[in-house]
């Protein structure tokens, strides 16, 4: 046995990570994959299906720490996850509270949306502004088997299909505040600030989030390692052995704790 094989297997095992889901707020289809996705690591989900927004994303990152807040191990550093929208969150939890985040993982995320794509998520908001809640409540039952193809790709199994039709219906207050949200939020000016070690992973074809977003993203952060993976926006999802595999190494390959540049900047 390789003499540092041991260690490598009980760090996997109490290592921790905080996911936050996307725009829905549902984490169901991320626990489903957990154990390919994360290995042998902790996993503890924020879901905030039913989160308008209150305080603007600043508030959902504070919300989505009270969960590690609460945990036993709440004083060691822990991984923080952000899927497509949830990213939004985990930069902002990154940026206010840096000695919390031993690192991020940023799957089919953005730190800003790119203008030239602005229009395909502004064209469903508009109509939902015409129909109302009550028709767009109906829109979105019928939208979701329609985006399957763009979240996952094709030849995916049964089950997985399955699982994503299934997952809970869309709370619309929350979706609608989170979308008006997604076309705000900036992160540009302090992108720079967030030293945390940082893994994104983003698909080949992404109709949801620009695959150009999370190349950006990457640019910006100075301590980021980019990864794409065959697929669409939850190609992760998708493909859990490959992402895992990828989680994996990048999780070896960071320090136990986080480093000076993290202690020094405190929390804001």
């Amino acid at each position: 046995m390789h003499p540092h094989s041991s260690d490598a297997s009980q760090r996997a095992v109490t290592e921790r990570v905080l996911v936050i889901p996307g725009l829905d707020g549902d984490a169901s289809m991320v626990r489903a994959v957990a154990p390919r996705l994360f290995g042998g690591m902790r996993v503890l989900t924020f879901d905030h299906r039913f989160d308008t927004m209150d305080g603007g994303v600043e508030g959902l990152a504070e919300r989505a720490l009270a969960v590690l807040d609460s945990d036993p191990d709440a004083d060691a550093p822990a991984l923080v996850c952000g899927e497509s929208f949830g990213g939004t969150a985990a930069l902002t939890l990154a940026h206010r509270h840096p000695t919390r985040v031993r690192g991020l993982i940023l799957l089919s995320a953005f730190g800003w949306y790119p203008k030239a794509f602005a229009y395909l998520p502004r064209l469903p908001l508009g109509i939902w502004r015409l129909v109302g809640d009550r028709w767009a409540r109906r829109l979105l039952r019928v939208w979701r088997p329609v985006t399957l193809p763009a979240a996952l790709g094709w030849g995916c199994s049964s089950e997985l299909v399955r699982a994503y039709l299934r997952r809970p219906a869309i709370h619309v207050a929350s979706y609608h505040a989170k979308c008006e949200m997604a076309l705000r939020f900036d992160a540009r000016p302090w992108l720079a600030a967030i030293h945390s070690p940082t893994l994104i992973l983003i698909g080949t074809w992404d109709p949801f989030v620009p695959t150009r977003a999370g190349q950006e993203l990457a640019r910006r952060l100075p301590n980021a390692r980019l990864h794409k993976l065959a697929g669409g926006h939850l190609t992760h999802i998708a493909h859990p052995t490959a992402a895992g595999e990828l989680i994996t190494h990048w999780v070896r390959s960071i320090p136990s704790r986080a480093g000076p540049s993290l202690g020094a900047a405190g929390s804001l």
